[in-house]
């Protein structure tokens, strides 16, 4: 029996597990750190959820979105959550999903708000309106704004690094607003007090799919496949749709 068992561990292949450095960003209901440094929210469960079920180890790190896709391009980073997949960014990122949908809208103060119905409109205002480099906003957006930075001295649009920049700049009304995802102002709005005077126009600026994202300098073609295993199991099994209900989503 024992030389038995020493030629199945000869012979049978080991596979090492994988080992991931997941992005996240210490802001809103996507992903938060506590008071002992452990990170929650909807990002990380679905984050936690894929790893386990692949048998990854993870270590979490929180970075602002402006160096993510950068670093995620140069390998320092593993996995991004909750990514728009562009042509652009396939370049240098796998993706897995969808993840799930996300709704971008137009964030303003309700004590200086502005009368936002269209695209259109955003290009309008008198004061700007603040994005993050790097960050998606539907394509149609995105054309639009090519076309207003090829104009003489525009500063319709700033782009800030962090969010906590642009809730600065709102507070003391450097912008007309800023474009966030509608799930965050929600959440923010009934648990961080810089919100309490944070509304949002009825303006859908976009709405698609976002998914995980996975550096093609550091991911190996075995982990992505046990990666992308495992997301198969998780989405038979229901468990991605239980981590929406939980957030209040579909």
């Amino acid at each position: 029996m024992y030389w038995f068992a020493l030629i199945w561990v000869l012979f049978t292949p080991f596979v090492v597990g994988c080992e991931l450095i997941v992005r996240f960003e210490n802001y809103a209901a996507q992903s938060r750190l506590d008071t002992k440094l452990k990170w929650h929210g909807l990002d990380v469960d679905f984050a936690k959820a894929l790893l386990d079920e692949a048998g990854c180890g993870y270590q979490f790190i929180n970075v602002p979105w402006g160096r993510a896709l950068k670093m995620l391009a140069e390998g320092e980073l593993d996995m991004v959550l909750s990514v728009s997949r562009t042509p652009e960014r396939e370049q240098f990122a796998y993706f897995i999903g969808p993840q799930r949908m996300e709704t971008i809208v137009f964030a303003m103060n309700q004590l200086r708000p502005y009368p936002v119905q269209t695209l259109s409109d955003l290009f309008k205002l008198p004061v700007p309106v603040a994005i993050q480099k790097g960050a998606f906003y539907g394509h149609v957006f995105n054309e639009l704004l090519l076309r207003e930075q090829t104009k003489d001295g525009s500063q319709r649009f700033i782009y800030v690094a962090d969010n906590q920049r642009k809730l600065s700049l709102l507070k003391h009304g450097r912008i007309a607003g800023f474009l966030e995802e509608k799930f965050n102002v929600l959440y923010q709005s009934q648990h961080n007090p810089d919100f309490a005077h944070i509304t949002m126009s009825s303006l859908v600026v976009n709405r698609e799919p976002v998914y995980y994202a996975l550096s093609r300098q550091s991911v190996s073609a075995q982990d992505l496949q046990q990666l992308v295993s495992a997301f198969e199991r998780l989405q038979h099994s229901g468990r991605l749709t239980r981590i929406l209900a939980k957030y209040g989503l579909d």
